[in-house]
């Protein structure tokens, strides 16, 4: 279903700027701030961006990193030949299952890959603890970008999807996570950072860093395994 509702009007008001709130900028900019940081203090060689829009994050590389974006609705220009990027048109989960394809890469960039999942873009998965489950069985490193679980954070999610013309009807908190159940059948989550370090960390991942904020949250992971 939420695939659907981000092929259709809604779902391309989500990613539009025009339709950001100021919470959703600042989430953006300690998205940014955080990633930046990141890749200054690592040698990553492939940054692969799901849920790309239009190259969101390629901003945030090293000049010397290549850049690979996934998305089922991408943008016209499929390659900056000048920043090294490039944008597929693919479902998530069929790109990560595609085993030979995955190891090429690994041999290509000498293991040195870091998987981005940005805006929460895990929690607005149809099935995300499955597709979270196909991600942890690569060999990539990967990072994550979380709404917060805080009364602040649904807050300014309802304020947001308000705005996308997006009807919340339900708000359901777990000790897992914070749903929105929406008019249209889409479902928006914002997950619990130490619910998914949990679950990652028993795939043979090491959390190496983490920031907390009100709005939003961070976690960086390296695949042990490798």
């Amino acid at each position: 279903m939420n695939r659907a509702i981000y092929l259709d009007g809604e779902g391309m008001r989500l990613m539009r700027p025009g339709y950001f709130t100021a919470r959703v900028r600042q989430f953006h900019e300690c998205e940014r701030a955080f990633c930046h940081e990141l890749l200054r203090s690592t040698t990553y060689r492939l940054i692969i961006e799901v849920g790309c829009s239009c190259y969101r994050l390629i901003g945030v590389k090293n000049d010397d990193c290549d850049y690979l974006g996934i998305d089922i609705n991408p943008p016209r220009a499929r390659r900056l030949k000048e920043d090294k990027g490039a944008v597929v048109r693919c479902e998530a989960n069929k790109f990560f299952k595609r085993r030979r394809l995955v190891g090429e890469i690994m041999r290509r960039y000498d293991g040195r890959v870091l998987c981005i999942l940005p805006f929460n873009f895990l929690g607005t998965m149809d099935h995300p603890m499955e597709f979270l489950t196909v991600m942890c069985q690569t060999p990539f490193d990967l990072a994550l970008s979380l709404f917060s679980t805080s009364e602040t954070a649904t807050a300014a999610r309802l304020e947001y999807y308000d705005r996308c013309g997006i009807n919340v009807q339900a708000v359901e908190r777990t000790d897992d996570c914070v749903r929105l159940d929406c008019s249209n059948g889409f479902q928006a989550l914002a997950f619990d950072p130490c619910v998914l370090t949990s679950r990652i960390s028993a795939f043979g991942f090491r959390l190496n860093e983490a920031m907390y904020f009100d709005i939003c949250n961070f976690l960086h992971f390296s695949n042990q395994r490798v």
